[in-house]
């Protein structure tokens, strides 16, 4: 005779209502060729080719948690920043305003003051009151020259990455 001894069985649809905090899917893109930028922060963001995900939600009430890591790099004294958007949105914005201006702004920021490489992570949860499908996708800018993802900004070309974005449906 056989037994089999759970705690708890979460069906396929997620958690009964009235529970929360149970992922119902998930969905990654993970970007491995590099992509160069030298758009200025000052003038505003590009997005960031290949790295986007789109996630249907089971229920307009459910969260998107959106998990991102971004191997980049740039030149000497240079800064990255970083936005997560849904569709056209920038999510989450900060409620002051930097000194520069608006695009200063941002999720996330990579300061170099040499010619390295670095992983820049982040997470949001998005609460985007749909059940339709809903894109996230990231965009960056640098204050100078040229910035580089899944690559390294320099003389060599020995040091290489990857970067994803992993959206997480969660029940509420």
């Amino acid at each position: 005779m056989s037994q089999i001894k759970v705690n708890s069985i979460v069906p396929s649809g997620g958690l009964p209502a009235g529970s929360n905090g149970g992922i119902i899917q998930v969905k990654q893109t993970i970007k491995k060729d590099v992509f160069t930028t030298a758009q200025a922060v000052s003038s505003g963001y590009t997005d960031l080719t290949g790295l986007s995900v789109a996630i249907t939600p089971s229920s307009s009430s459910n969260k998107i948690l959106v998990v991102t890591q971004i191997y980049n790099g740039a030149a000497n004294n240079a800064v990255n920043f970083f936005r997560l958007l849904r569709g056209s949105i920038f999510i989450e914005q900060p409620s002051g305003t930097s000194s520069g201006g608006a695009n200063y702004n941002a999720h996330a920021f990579s300061y170099y003051d040499a010619n390295y490489q670095d992983s820049t992570a982040w997470s949001i949860l998005d609460s985007p009151a749909t059940d339709s499908e809903v894109t996230y996708k990231i965009q960056m800018a640098v204050t100078s020259g040229t910035s580089a993802i899944n690559s390294y900004v320099g003389a060599t070309s020995n040091y290489y990455g990857i970067s994803m974005i992993t959206a997480y449906e969660v029940s509420v």
